[in-house]
């Protein structure tokens, strides 16, 4: 699936009709290497903000049926969104590069409106920072293995409860402003 394809979301959607669905993870992600004003173009912008703040979306919507399906099925315990993030999307904190940064912090903005839409439905939606992992993006002295990384980020899924919609998490447990 494309996120940045609409027909491709639908048709994935259209593909999981009636199951539900107790855990979502929005895990795409890409990075154009932009960095200071003279190298960030509008195609650079363009594109990650459709991956990192529209693609989620899309996706959450078309499956949000889906959710309220696994909400129900757990009772309580409800339903999760977990949308991996960036501290670069921190006004408080980060910085990074333009196109990146910002199409993380506007992700921020479109969780926050998901997560008070979705509460009442018993459906959370939260925010990872999974910090500088080894991936196939840019490298960095930092980087942290993938398996510890997923392994924290799964402790923290599932601990969080529904008072901790729209929160942004580190993947070390901390909770970061935003």
């Amino acid at each position: 699936m494309d996120v940045r394809d609409e027909s491709s979301v639908l048709q994935m959607a259209q593909d999981l009709e009636g199951t539900p669905i107790d855990l979502l993870i929005n895990n795409a992600g890409t990075f154009t290497g932009s960095g200071d004003m003279s190298t960030t173009t509008k195609d650079a912008l363009m594109m990650e903000f459709e991956v990192h703040a529209v693609g989620p979306f899309l996706v959450t919507r078309s499956l949000l049926p889906n959710l309220k399906l696994g909400a129900k099925r757990n009772g309580k315990n409800g339903a999760r969104v977990a949308q991996l993030s960036s501290i670069w999307a921190s006004i408080e904190t980060g910085s990074g590069p333009y196109a990146y940064a910002a199409s993380k912090a506007a992700l921020h903005m479109i969780n926050h409106r998901m997560a008070d839409e979705m509460k009442r439905h018993h459906i959370a939606a939260i925010l990872l920072d999974p910090g500088y992992v080894a991936t196939n993006l840019p490298r960095s002295s930092y980087e942290h293995e993938a398996e510890r990384v997923v392994d924290a980020m799964v402790c923290i899924i599932e601990k969080s409860k529904m008072q901790d919609t729209g929160k942004f998490f580190h993947f070390m447990g901390h909770e970061i402003p935003w």
